[in-house]
């Protein structure tokens, strides 16, 4: 019983010490608006904080206050105190929001389903195109296909970023489908885990090399230079609704690459919607590791389907050009302010 009342006593002391974070945050907004006055609050996700105290913020200066959410403000914490402080704050700050700004329509609808009230407006993550797109295809050149592959020259499959418990289960897929296809196509990881960490993620194979991060130009030439890009989010994971709505940064890179894409993330979710309603990648939306497999063969043997998948994929990566997400986030500025 002591034991029960002291983890009692413990979670109730957890959840005021983080309840005073998010007002010592508040005064802390209150303050450096103060000395620089400004027009609209805007809070973003990232933390458990950051939005409710931007919120308190804005009410005690009497300023609109707009909430820009990168994922989902709850379920991005796994089950504990972050979790529910989160839950606790969100129907408080979105009430006080003239605005929600979120980057897809799952995480839009996500939203609105907790909070029926909230006035939302979808801002895509940005990209600067004219930076990321191949000068070739930028000039309006076609892709020239590659050859078939063949054992002496295994298909390049890329994967560039970090790797984590919200790729794991579609990797491991991935993998299995290397192994059925005999070597022909080869997995090539750059990322800032190490390789101890990329085989906890269940990336161990004698098709799968490990490479370190690259700085941002290189990993974009990189990508250009791939056979295959592989965009996964997991099947598995403690984190289900946030797979759902995830919107990974790199979609706007791999759509402008001049490279095709296979899409290995669960139905429903928004990776796997925007690809397959724009025709823009070959879209894997099951645990099946014998249709992973068949996509590959599929795509590297016809290059017919390789080309029209990169021409629809750069007329995709269009909706996510900077012009196009200052002007939405502009639009909402002078909406509220």
């Amino acid at each position: 019983m002591r034991t029960l009342r002291n983890k009692h006593f413990q979670r109730l002391n957890n959840y005021a010490g983080l309840v005073r974070d998010v007002l010592t945050r508040a005064n802390e907004i209150v303050g450096a608006v103060k000395e620089h006055p400004v027009q609209v609050i805007v809070g973003c996700s990232g933390n458990p904080f950051d939005l409710p105290a931007a919120a308190i913020a804005a009410k005690r200066l009497q300023l609109p206050f707009v909430a820009y959410l990168f994922d989902d403000p709850v379920y991005q914490w796994e089950k504990g105190a972050y979790r529910s402080l989160a839950r606790f704050w969100e129907k408080r700050w979105a009430a006080r929001a003239a605005k929600v700004i979120v980057p897809n329509e799952v995480l839009a609808e996500d939203v609105r389903a907790r909070v029926p009230s909230a006035s939302i407006a979808i801002v895509r993550n940005p990209a600067d195109l004219a930076q990321i797109a191949p000068r070739d295809l930028a000039a309006g050149q076609t892709l020239r296909p590659r050859p078939p592959p063949t054992a002496q020259a295994p298909w390049t499959v890329l994967y560039t970023g970090s790797v984590y418990s919200a790729q794991a289960s579609a990797f491991q897929n991935l993998i299995a489908a290397l192994d059925r296809t005999g070597g022909r196509f080869h997995l090539h990881v750059h990322t800032a885990q190490s390789e101890t960490q990329v085989r906890d993620n269940g990336l161990v194979g004698p098709f799968v090399r490990r490479f370190d991060h690259l700085p941002q130009a290189q990993a974009l030439t990189r990508q250009r230079e791939a056979d295959i890009l592989f965009l996964p989010l997991a099947f598995e994971s403690p984190i289900p609704e946030v797979v759902r709505s995830s919107a990974p940064a790199k979609i706007a890179e791999y759509l402008a690459s001049g490279r095709p894409i296979i899409v290995h993330a669960p139905r429903g979710s928004f990776v796997s919607s925007f690809f397959t309603a724009r025709e823009a990648g070959l879209v894997v939306d099951q645990p099946d590791v014998d249709a992973l497999a068949q996509a590959l063969t599929r795509l590297s043997e016809n290059a017919t389907l390789q080309a029209n998948l990169v021409a629809n994929a750069r007329a995709a990566a269009k909706e996510f050009g900077v012009d196009r997400a200052r002007a939405a986030f502009s639009a909402v500025l002078a909406e509220v302010g």
